[in-house]
């Protein structure tokens, strides 16, 4: 946490540094021909892997915690906030006089805020607009800062039609520097509101206050849970990495069916605190098994994104270790060379990870070049990467057509793998025609149960 505060201050220098410099120099394929025949500053809340539900007021739709939540309560909402004499207003396009508002001055008083937070949300200069956030946020770190404070900046916030980055970055400081007052306000803010108001403010207080923050999300359940735990790794991986990584450990101990997840979540917040380099050594050190692989699972995304070459030696050293082998798959996927991706799978010797990076291969070939690969695929012996290429091939050829994926999803030798990516290949094929797909799926052999799983329907 104090990382990210060192760094709002850089902003703060920062912007006021290009202020004073601008103001110098202002003043001017078909489904026939691939079917088989007979015989994959102040930090604000990172993105969640779920879709953004807004909680702006009067969106009419319950607030959940993502990227894109607000927390600000509408204009008519009483939160018990301090009473302002103008609340929204248009901004007169006036510079402000930042040394007005200088620390050394003292508080902030509510006429001071209410310029401020306008000035952040309308002014047309976006330096200034981040100048005048900044000296909010800076306000937010003092000793002195109250909780009147906070309703009077929510207040002017919320009738102003602040921006979503905006709450985030509230209600993460918040949470950071009065973690009492803003776990307190979770019964006061409006219900509709409710969630995107903790999910933006649970990171702030997990840097400063873990416990109290995972005591928090242990309060919850569901799906919402699920989500707050998200949110809530972003704070405790900003806290202190260890207490994040001994978490995770924690929720597989416990038999957290999304542990994975999670742990693919952690690893993106240690690469984006601690760099690629510091991500690679905090995975390599984990404890071998599923939440390792799943760490390095993730950082072989980013190092790939960043240099395929260096990311695929990199990979090279876990061959052979079946837990692991998902990361060559990845590496694969994130590889824009298809030609040097191709050949560096070719290169890899027989392992589990081979056969990973050979169906990331014929997913792409399925999504882009199928009448090609079909015709690899007919060349295959019927094997072990034969079934691993017809699984990335449909997992790639299914959007276009699930017709012709079912079709091949059921040449597959090995009976689990095959019924998986039929399912995998039906729920398509049911989206694009519901009627021929019901007629595929009474020939088709599947288990009952799993027609409302690719149908899209609860069981009766």
């Amino acid at each position: 946490m104090k990382n990210k505060l060192l760094i709002n201050c850089f902003y703060f220098l920062l912007t006021t540094a290009m202020f004073v410099v601008g103001s110098q120099f202002s003043g001017s394929p078909s489904s026939d021909s691939v079917r088989p025949g007979k015989g994959h500053h102040v930090k604000a809340g990172q993105p969640d892997s779920g879709q953004g539900l807004s909680a702006l007021a009067g969106s009419g739709q319950p607030a959940l915690p993502s990227e894109n939540s607000s927390s600000q309560p509408g204009a008519g909402d009483n939160d018990g906030s301090a009473s302002l004499a103008v609340v929204e207003r248009e901004w007169d396009g006036k510079g402000l006089r930042f040394e007005d508002f200088a620390l050394e001055k003292g508080p902030l008083s509510e006429g001071q805020i209410e310029e401020l937070v306008i000035a952040a949300i309308k002014s047309s200069d976006p330096v200034e607009r981040r100048r005048a956030f900044d000296r909010i946020l800076q306000e937010m770190q003092q000793d002195s800062f109250t909780v009147e404070q906070a309703m009077a900046i929510r207040k002017v916030m919320a009738n102003n039609k602040a921006s979503g980055e905006q709450w985030r970055d509230f209600d993460y400081a918040w949470g950071a520097n009065d973690p009492e007052a803003a776990v307190a306000y979770i019964e006061k803010i409006p219900e509709q509101h409710r969630n995107g108001y903790t999910g933006n403010m649970l990171p702030g207080l997990a840097s400063v206050e873990p416990q109290t923050a995972i005591d928090l999300v242990a309060g919850m359940e569901g799906d919402l849970r699920r989500r707050m735990t998200g949110r809530l790794i972003e704070g405790l991986a900003d806290n202190d990495i260890g207490v994040a990584t001994e978490y995770v450990f924690g929720l597989a101990e416990n038999e957290d069916p999304h542990a994975t997840q999670h742990m693919r979540k952690l690893a993106r917040e240690v690469v984006d605190n601690e760099g690629l380099e510091g991500g690679l050594s905090w995975a390599e050190n984990l404890e071998e098994g599923p939440l390792q692989g799943a760490a390095l699972w993730q950082v072989a995304n980013e190092f790939t994104s960043e240099d395929p070459e260096a990311a695929s030696q990199w990979a090279e050293q876990f061959v052979g270790q079946d837990q692991n082998a998902r990361l060559f798959g990845e590496v694969v996927r994130e590889w824009n060379d298809r030609e040097a991706a191709e050949a560096w799978v070719d290169s890899l010797e027989p392992s589990q990870g081979q056969r990973d990076a050979l169906s990331a291969v014929f997913g792409f070939k399925g999504a882009n070049q199928p009448h090609e690969a079909v015709q690899e695929i007919i060349d295959m012996p019927v094997s072990q990467d034969r079934d691993f290429a017809i699984n990335g091939f449909i997992s790639g050829l299914a959007s276009q057509d699930g017709e012709s994926a079912v079709i091949w999803a059921a040449e597959i030798s090995d009976p689990g793998m095959r019924e998986s990516a039929m399912i995998r290949a039906g729920q398509h094929f049911f989206r694009q025609d519901h009627q021929a797909a019901v007629e595929w799926f009474n020939t088709s052999g599947l288990p009952e149960d799993s027609l409302s799983h690719m149908a899209g329907r609860k069981p009766d």
